[in-house]
């Protein structure tokens, strides 16, 4: 698969053209220089305008031949961004390259400049070059390392730019900075954490309510740590959490500008019209914002998971004949040397109230049950051969929903999966129903195994 590079022609395109030229062959792929002629405001080209582009495209390729690279070159006419996302090289493309610059005025109906509409249609990665283009050429010819930021979420489109930096560290030596924005309020929400009424019990730095508790930043490293996997290659990984509200874009790109960045690498969604009204985009906020070149891979090809056994699963507890059937479930899920993660959720009553109020953290069970809760998990594990083998612990919480104490504990322990084993018991209110497990399947992120009673 080749190597794409979009130019125009002009002084600016042509150091996005020199950045193509060293990383195709660093690649070593062949470079497919696509000239564009643009015609979208003007009648058909004359002839004498046609052949002049034409010739400094030629001329063009003659330069980055000289580079070391297989070069063949297409004069296109007509809107470059058009043109460029129809043509079916660029859809057959490993990498299109693109320059920030160059591509003139834009009229007062086309508020998106061009490398901005390429970007967020290609179906491949976009590299947009910009002022920085000399720093990945010299990454591309072996004279440095490259400074890289990636944007890190739990979605499919950072999985894809996260599965390209591994690409990228496999081609070179980069030093990656993963960013990953978060809301401190929604994390603690997220995680259930409870915050104190009295604030004055907190320690003065955790009172701020953009700084990130200790408890959530220590799940939240996980999670990017996850998230990023074992990174190929050689240079250095940073894990960074940037505590924000609003626009994540702009938080990335202070941190991007604070670390001086060469590249940032985004996942792009690609949702047009009225959906990135609606949703936002991070991408379109980085590409039209960033002094740094941008990477911004689309999630258009589906990543193939390795089938491997369940590491960790969550079992929640109410202490009945079907909580003892999940947990034997559970146990031949797992395999040897993962763990299992017993819950046991205390319903809040209007009593717990008083000592509920200054709790900081997760809400544990009652003081006065807390010790005998424990106990009877621990006589659940089960004792046959093989047992041993998982790790198991045990936690008791208080909560007013449920399932949603459960759904929090999934997230604080990274756990892959639930199994939950449903009771029919009229009149306990304690015990997990149907009604529960439904709500537990809406809810939770991770996959639930549901036994019925």
């Amino acid at each position: 698969m080749a190597v794409v590079c979009a130019t125009n022609l002009t002084e600016a395109s042509g150091r996005s053209a020199q950045a193509a030229a060293a990383i195709a062959a660093r690649l070593r792929e062949p470079l497919w220089l696509l000239g564009v002629l643009h015609t979208e405001h003007s009648s058909r080209p004359g002839y004498r305008a046609r052949d002049e582009a034409r010739a400094r495209l030629s001329s063009e390729a003659a330069r980055l031949h000289s580079m070391g690279v297989s070069v063949e070159a297409w004069l296109l006419e007509g809107s470059p961004g058009t043109v460029l996302v129809q043509d079916e090289r660029v859809r057959n493309a490993r990498l299109l390259i693109v320059s920030a610059e160059g591509w003139g005025h834009l009229p007062a109906w086309h508020r998106t400049p061009v490398h901005e509409r390429v970007a967020q249609q290609a179906h491949v990665p976009v590299l947009v070059v910009r002022r920085q283009g000399d720093a990945l050429a010299d990454w591309a010819l072996g004279r440095r390392r490259l400074q890289v930021l990636v944007g890190v979420d739990d979605s499919g489109v950072s999985a894809a730019a996260v599965a390209w930096l591994h690409d990228l560290r496999r081609v070179g030596p980069c030093d990656v900075l993963a960013v990953s924005v978060c809301s401190p309020v929604e994390e603690r929400e997220r995680l259930g954490i409870h915050t104190p009424v009295h604030l004055e019990v907190l320690d003065p730095v955790v009172r701020r309510i953009e700084v990130l508790d200790p408890q959530v930043e220590r799940v939240l490293l996980r999670e990017l740590r996850e998230r990023l996997g074992e990174l190929p290659g050689e240079g250095r990984l940073e894990l960074h959490l940037e505590p924000g509200f609003g626009r994540p874009a702009d938080h990335l790109l202070h941190v991007a500008h604070a670390h001086a960045a060469d590249l940032v690498v985004v996942g792009n969604h690609q949702r047009g019209g009225l959906a990135r009204l609606w949703h936002g985009s991070v991408s379109a906020g980085v590409l039209r914002h960033a002094e740094q070149s941008v990477a911004c891979v689309p999630s258009t090809q589906p990543r193939v998971r390795k089938s491997v056994p369940p590491r960790s699963v969550l079992v929640p507890v109410d202490f009945s004949e079907a909580s003892t059937r999940a947990i034997s479930e559970a146990r031949s899920l797992v395999r040897p040397g993962g763990r299992v993660h017993l819950l046991h959720v205390h319903r809040r009553r209007a009593s717990d109230r008083s000592w509920m109020m200054d709790q900081y953290g997760v809400v544990p069970e009652p003081p006065r049950e807390q010790s005998a809760v424990l106990e009877r998990l621990k006589a659940l594990v089960p004792r046959e051969d093989g047992a041993s083998e998982v790790q198991w612990t045990m936690e008791g919480v208080t909560g007013d929903d449920v399932a949603r104490a459960i759904c929090q504990a999934t997230e604080r322990e990274g756990v892959d999966l639930v199994c939950l084993g449903t009771s029919d018991a009229p009149g306990h209110s304690s015990y997990l129903d149907n009604a529960v497990a439904r709500t537990l399947v809406e809810r939770c992120r991770r996959p639930v195994v549901v036994l019925h009673a």
